[in-house]
């Protein structure tokens, strides 16, 4: 009995934590997302969109601890807002309309959700918050990639609402250390510059030939676990991982 109830149990948070990743998420719009421009490596980019990972139970726990951060520290009214843009059109989309294009109509679109948006004194700010395990390790300097993601944001605020934040916060939290905060604060790269980035990025994903590999953390096993988080390795080594 004892084993059925603990099987019960299991099955259940599962089933209520997939239903809030539902409720919270949806159905991701078939689009480019932020992510995929941030990424150090296109070619996992490109392999994620032919090969899909499995979404497993590991993955559903990452996600819903996101989820429930996020949901539970709203810093104002402007509060994880989605937002679409048309790259090579250079105009913005409601999501709405964007989920109701077929898939060949969207090859050109970024999707993004921005954690918050605050006023300080005169100037907007993008709030990001971002997890990580310390275990000993504090954070000095912002991450160039989530830097990046901030400076998309900023782009895609500036099309759907107009408005220009100038500055970009990170809130890195620790998990190991009862999610001790370390905020990073910043000057946002010009919207021309990143608009330049995202052109040539969508190059590249959108080309028939599939985008050179890049040696990263991702893949050099060069961490405490010697594990690589990429799981396209064996067949970028197939195809010529430079």
């Amino acid at each position: 009995m004892n084993e059925q109830i603990e099987s019960y149990v299991i099955e259940s948070i599962n089933r209520a934590m997939q239903t809030t990743l539902n409720q919270n998420t949806g159905s991701r719009l078939h689009t480019w997302h932020v992510s995929d421009f941030v990424s150090p490596c296109l070619r996992k980019v490109r392999y994620s969109k032919l090969y899909p990972e499995e979404f497993d139970a590991k993955k559903r726990a990452i996600l819903f601890t996101g989820v429930i951060l996020h949901e539970h520290t709203k810093l104002s009214h402007f509060h994880e807002v989605t937002m679409c843009f048309d790259i090579e059109e250079d105009k913005a989309m409601t999501p709405q309309y964007v989920s109701m294009l077929p898939r060949e109509s969207t090859t050109n679109v970024i999707t993004g959700t921005l954690d918050d948006l605050v006023r300080v004194g005169e100037d907007f700010v993008i709030v990001d918050k971002k997890t990580f395990n310390g275990r000993g390790y504090k954070k000095t300097s912002p991450d160039e990639s989530y830097k990046r993601q901030l400076d998309i944001y900023r782009v895609l605020l500036r099309e759907s609402y107009g408005i220009d934040a100038k500055y970009g916060c990170l809130i890195y939290m620790d998990k190991a250390n009862d999610l001790e905060q370390t905020p990073m604060s910043f000057e946002l790269t010009a919207v021309d510059e990143t608009k330049r980035f995202l052109r040539d990025t969508l190059k590249q994903l959108n080309s028939s030939l599939m985008p050179k590999s890049t040696i990263t953390w991702l893949c050099n096993k060069q961490n405490r676990e010697k594990k690589c988080y990429c799981p396209y390795l064996e067949q970028c080594e197939r195809e010529g991982r430079s």
